[in-house]
């Protein structure tokens, strides 16, 4: 490698057009099974699809019969699928979309800059290393810019012969990168140039652990992944590199997480806003139910990597604060169910009210029936005298009510309900 010119392997987060239903096992053998099964003949001249790239790893690089047959290897690998683009013009770039479930997918890109075109305000190292990261990030995003809607066209494609646990976008959306992660990739060789070294030592100075590029150029460790400025020693090609790898699998769970918590925010700012009409109990449970699954599948995947992978995995992790959105998400959580059981109590209120009408209008029915059956048979009792011919004598009561008005029988039965209702009103406030 020229003193100039520097390789960087960048690490970007994007959309995704293709995930998953809500609720699909993607690691259940009937699923793998087909989708290992889709058979894509890219040479076919016949064919009308006209694809962009290669889709690579359909299904994962899983064993589908056995899991940990091997202490070197991730008995499952998280990813749905790679896409590479099929271009003559990108001679010194590489690169890769890590397509993964949820909308997202993770966009490797390797490319290598020249110092000696760089222009950089002063001779400091500093401002060299800050001039190198602000151009892997521009060359980065017009990679991924570029190649974007190749990669949705090919899923577009795709996705007529995959089976309906996908779920494709209607729309196109943008490349929308997010952020770019900066790795630099560096070899015994260069390790030994006085320049390369002093550039590693200030490219790591602000990350989590600005030590280990003491530890780099001394030998003892081989590689540096703590915050955006990542460090590789012989770095294997884009795709292949085991702890790129694992970095970019520490993406996908950090965006998955992050997107969990902007749904969730979201929908609770939804579910308080005022004159809302939407319905906001489906929103909030969707979400939450998402959030959860997404939680999940991450406790469920890690144990299937291996040892070396899934301390890397958790150390980066944690270096980012994971467990702080976890938590934040559970807070979120907590306010759903707390909105959705507002929403319930408004329910079982309503549903409490349409019963006291019921009840009210039955009761009414039931004393002014019983007033109308008390006046029609005490009459029927004064007028027939055979009809209480075991009685000594005729009944005071029922005489009583024969003499009465038949509207005062009613107006009292009307009045009789209002008590009770008044009564029930009572009751139940206190």
């Amino acid at each position: 490698m020229p003193n100039s010119k520097i390789t960087f392997r960048a690490i970007a987060p994007i959309y995704s057009p293709l995930s998953l239903h809500l609720g699909v096992d993607q690691f259940a053998p009937q699923f793998i099974e087909s989708l290992k099964a889709t058979n894509i003949d890219y040479d076919d001249k016949h064919n009308l699809l006209n694809w962009k790239g290669r889709l690579l790893h359909l299904g994962g690089q899983q064993s589908d019969k056995r899991q940990y047959q091997s202490t070197a290897l991730n008995s499952k690998d998280v990813r749905l699928m790679c896409w590479s683009p099929e271009t003559k013009e990108q001679a010194s770039t590489q690169v890769m979309f890590h397509v993964f479930t949820n909308h997202i997918a993770i966009a490797e890109v390797e490319l290598t800059i020249d110092m000696d075109d760089l222009t950089i305000e002063g001779e400091s190292v500093d401002a060299l290393v800050l001039g190198l990261e602000e151009q892997v990030q521009q060359l980065a995003q017009a990679q991924v810019e570029l190649n974007f809607n190749d990669f949705c066209k090919d899923l577009q494609q795709l996705k007529s012969f995959l089976s309906d646990d996908f779920v494709l976008s209607k729309t196109t959306p943008a490349s929308n990168v997010t952020w770019v992660a900066r790795t630099m990739l560096i070899d015994d060789t260069s390790l030994e140039q006085p320049k390369i070294q002093a550039i590693l030592t200030a490219w790591l100075k602000k990350t989590g652990r600005p030590e280990d590029a003491a530890d780099i150029i001394s030998r003892k460790i081989n590689f540096s992944m703590t915050w955006l400025n990542y460090v590789v020693k012989n770095a294997k090609g884009v795709g292949a590199d085991p702890q790129i790898q694992i970095m970019v699998l520490s993406q996908y769970y950090y965006v998955s997480q992050e997107n969990c918590n902007s749904g969730l925010r979201s929908a609770i700012e939804v579910a308080y806003a005022r004159g809302s009409t939407n319905k906001i109990d489906k929103v909030l449970a969707d979400t939450r139910t998402a959030c959860r699954l997404n939680q999940i599948a991450y406790f469920e995947n890690i144990k299937f990597l291996n040892r070396p992978n899934r301390v890397l995995l958790e150390d980066i992790l944690t270096g980012w604060q994971f467990n702080q959105l976890v938590e934040n998400s559970e807070r979120m959580i907590e306010i759903c169910n707390a909105r959705l059981q507002e929403e319930d109590n408004k329910k079982r209120e309503r549903s409490t009210v349409m019963t006291d009408l019921l009840l009210v209008t039955l009761s009414f029915f039931a004393v002014f029936e019983l007033s109308l059956y008390l006046t029609e048979f005490s009459r029927e009792m004064m007028s027939r005298p055979a009809l209480d011919y075991n009685d000594n004598k005729r009944s005071f009561f029922l005489g009583i009510i024969a003499e009465i008005d038949a509207d005062i029988m009613f107006s009292f039965g009307f009045c009789l309900t209002l008590i009770l209702i008044v009564v029930y009103r009572y009751i139940k406030r206190n």
